[in-house]
């Protein structure tokens, strides 16, 4: 069984880390890579202009029409369902280019809203002419101010998408506060998941008490901190095992269990089968 494939950003510029595809054109330069699972060392949106598809990412399947996005943040695992009549835009991009310096006032917004959304079915029918605009300055880098432009845009685009529809859902400044205090616990997961699964830690980086922490988390998901730990380290157990040539025995001390056989009651008890079932059903 193979490993995940980890993709780099193809990148030929040493002005700004960005590349800009049309959908079929991207087919053709990549259709193998592209349709096997894969984890991005780069961040990347994925508009769709015409034709109907599917897309899968972390397991989740998108529908695409046209006027969809999507957005892939790094690291995640995805993978295109090729469709010969779809058509529109891929742009990976490093999501540095985003921001004016560490101090940006819109940087939390816009890391939030990548952290939280991968998907809108339906966008403003002028988002193509972003697109399109975007697509003219990736292919003429003459003018001066040409990388600018393309960062620009790149940062209208994910303003006028998604950063409006989260800040939109959170604009309540008491709704605000807790999303920011869920966002910390949610990188924080992302971060100590295969360190420690007891909430007692979480609080403690947090300043925060297991009561608050709790709150925060069934607000935000329904879920207490324990269940989003285990869930994070189901979904990586999951692609080690769909993915990767690792032994069950190596996946359970990556994921820092014990013994392997402890990894195995945790995987059963939140899933019902084996990990060895698991594997199976997934090759």
């Amino acid at each position: 069984m193979k490993d995940i494939v980890s993709i780099e950003l193809d990148n030929h510029r040493s002005d700004i880390a960005v590349t800009m595809y049309s959908m079929q054109d991207f087919y053709e330069r990549y259709r193998v890579e592209s349709v096997q699972p894969h984890r991005l060392g780069f961040n990347a949106i994925i508009y769709v202009t015409k034709g109907r598809g599917e897309h899968y990412i972390d397991y989740k399947l998108y529908k695409l029409k046209p006027g969809a996005i999507l957005f892939v943040s790094r690291y995640q695992v995805h993978h295109f369902v090729y469709t010969p009549e779809l058509d529109g835009y891929i742009v990976p991009y490093k999501a540095d280019i985003l921001y004016f310096g560490k101090e940006d006032p819109l940087r939390d917004k816009i890391d939030a809203a990548l952290g939280s959304v991968n998907y809108m079915s339906e966008t403003d029918s002028e988002l193509k002419f972003y697109f399109q605009q975007l697509w003219g300055e990736c292919q003429h880098r003459e003018h001066l101010f040409n990388a600018e432009v393309i960062r620009l845009l790149i940062r209208g685009i994910i303003l006028k998408t998604i950063v409006a529809s989260h800040h939109h859902l959170i604009k309540n400044k008491e709704v605000v506060i807790k999303r920011q205090c869920f966002d910390q616990l949610s990188q924080l997961i992302e971060s100590r998941y295969c360190q420690t699964r007891t909430v007692a830690d979480y609080a403690a980086i947090m300043g925060k008490s297991v009561k608050q922490l709790n709150r925060v988390a069934k607000e935000n998901t329904g879920k207490s901190v324990k269940e989003l730990i285990d869930d994070r380290l189901i979904l990586e157990c999951k692609r080690l095992l769909a993915f990767s040539h690792h032994s069950i025995c190596d996946i359970s001390a990556i994921l820092g269990f014990d013994e392997a056989t402890n990894m195995t009651k945790f995987f059963k008890r939140h899933t019902n089968i084996t990990p060895k079932q698991f594997r199976e059903l997934a090759s």
